[in-house]
C-alpha cells in the first residue's frame, strides 16, 4: 500500500488578479500529478481545498478533469475530503461530484472505505457550530480502526498547536483519535510532519506560495506532497518536491546599503520563471518616490509582480507614491497615515500600530494581526 498525500491545491485561485498566478498553480499541480504516476501509487488522499472556491472556473475543472483521467488509466484510486474553500453553501453539490472517479468522505459525519486491508476514514471541514459535531464523529474512529492494522485518517482542520490564536483552530490536540497510523490533514499550507500517536500526523501543505508568510516555510521545507509507504510496521514518509516561481521577502535599510546590491541577487538568477519580490524598505529620511521611481527602473522587465512596504517613515505625508507597470503595490501605508493624521490620531504609536496591522491583513496573515495587537496590549501601549 503507497498513497500520495496532497492538499490545499487551490486550483482556480487567481493571486493578485494575474492570470500568470493562476496558471502557475495549474503547472504546479500537473507536475504533482507526473510525480504520482511516477511513485507508482495505489491511492491518492487529497486532503481538502483541491479548488479555490465550490464555484472554479472552468479551466480548474478541466485541468483536474484531464488529473483524474490520468491517474484512474494507471488504477489509481482518487480519495478527498472538502476544505472550507470548496465546500458549497447551502447543502449544494461539491464541484467534486462532477467527477465519478473521485470519492468524497465525510460530509457531515465521519465516512470510511476500506483499501488493501488499510482502513481509510475521513471527514470534510466542519467550523463554527459544526466543530462539537466533528468531535463527537472523530471519536469514533478509535474504536473502528482497533479492527485494522493500518488506518488513515483524513481531515481538513486547524489544530491547536500549530494555530495558536484560539479562533484560528478548530481542534485540540486532546480531541484527536490515537489509534491512526498516518493523519492526512489539510487546511495549514507550511508542511507539517510530526510523530502522534502509534503513527505520523502530517500537513502536506500547500503546492504553491499563496501568501507571503509562506515564504519561509517553502525555503526550509518546499513546496509539494507526500508519498507514505505502508509496508513496513511503521509508515514511511517522503517528502516530494515541485518547481514553483520563486517569491522572496527583501530586507532593505536605506541607511546601510544600496537598493542595487540587495535586489541583485534576487533578479539575477537563471530562474525559470521570473519571481515575486516583497521589499520591506527601512531608514532615516527616506524619500518614498524617490525610492519607487528607483525600483520601477531596476525591476521592470525583471519580475512578475512586487509589492513595497515602507517601516519607520520619518515625514510620509510628504511623498507621492507612484504604481509601476510591473504591478507594484500603491503606497497605502502612506494614505492610511494621512487618513489618521487628518482625523486626529496623531500618536504614533496608534499610527504605527495601524500601519503594522495593514501590512499583515493586507495578506491574509490574521495569526501575526494577532499577534501584534496581544504585544501592543501587553506593553501597556494604550
Amino acid at each position: 500500500m503507497r498513497i500520495a498525500h496532497i492538499s490545499d491545491t487551490h486550483l482556480g485561485y487567481r493571486q493578485y488578479n494575474l492570470e500568470e498566478r493562476e496558471n502557475d498553480i495549474y503547472e504546479a499541480f500537473n507536475q504533482v500529478i507526473e510525480k504520482v504516476l511516477e511513485e507508482r501509487v495505489n491511492v491518492v488522499i487529497h486532503s481538502g481545498d483541491l479548488f479555490d472556491s465550490y464555484r472554479p472556473p472552468i479551466k480548474a475543472l478541466k485541468i483536474f478533469k484531464e488529473a483524474v483521467k490520468k491517474l484512474s488509466d494507471s488504477k489509481i484510486k482518487i480519495i478527498s475530503v472538502l476544505g472550507d474553500h470548496d465546500t458549497p453553501k447551502r447543502r449544494g453539490l461539491p464541484p467534486h461530484s462532477l467527477f465519478d472517479e473521485v470519492k468524497v468522505l465525510g460530509i457531515g459525519k465521519l465516512e470510511w472505505i476500506e483499501v488493501n486491508e488499510v482502513l481509510i476514514a475521513g471527514i470534510s471541514n466542519l467550523r463554527g457550530r459544526g466543530i462539537e459535531l466533528l468531535k463527537t464523529e472523530l471519536r469514533k474512529f478509535d474504536s473502528i480502526a482497533s479492527k485494522y492494522k493500518k488506518s488513515i485518517l483524513i481531515a481538513h482542520q486547524g489544530i491547536d498547536r500549530y494555530l495558536p490564536f484560539e479562533e484560528a483552530y478548530e481542534l485540540k490536540e486532546d480531541d484527536l483519535p490515537r489509534k491512526a497510523t498516518y493523519y492526512a490533514f489539510g487546511h495549514i499550507h507550511s508542511r507539517i510532519l510530526t510523530k502522534f500517536g502509534r503513527g505520523y500526523l502530517a500537513y502536506a501543505g500547500s503546492i504553491e506560495i499563496m501568501r507571503r508568510d509562506e515564504i519561509e516555510s517553502w525555503n526550509k521545507m518546499g513546496k509539494g506532497f507526500f508519498i507514505v509507504d505502508f509496508e513496513r510496521d511503521e509508515p514511511e514518509v517522503h517528502r516530494i518536491n515541485i518547481d514553483i516561481r520563486p517569491q522572496y521577502k527583501i530586507e532593505v535599510d536605506l541607511t546601510r546599503n544600496r537598493l542595487e546590491d540587495i535586489l541583485l541577487k534576487h533578479i539575477s538568477s537563471n530562474c525559470e520563471k521570473a519571481p515575486i519580490l516583497h521589499i520591506f524598505i527601512s531608514g532615516k529620511n527616506v524619500n518614498v518616490q524617490q525610492v519607487i521611481r528607483k525600483l520601477n527602473i531596476l525591476l521592470r522587465g525583471k519580475v512578475l509582480k512586487y509589492n513595497i512596504l515602507f517601516r519607520d517613515l520619518i515625514s510620509p505625508q510628504q511623498a507621492t507614491p507612484l504604481r509601476s507597470s510591473e504591478g507594484s503595490s500603491i503606497n497605502l501605508r502612506v494614505l492610511i497615515s494621512e487618513y489618521l493624521r487628518k482625523h486626529g490620531i496623531k500618536d504614533q504609536k496608534y499610527v504605527n500600530l495601524a500601519l503594522d496591522l495593514y501590512e499583515h491583513l493586507s495578506e491574509g496573515e490574521l495569526k501575526q494581526a494577532k499577534e501584534i495587537i496581544k504585544n501592543f496590549l501587553e506593553s501597556g501601549s494604550q
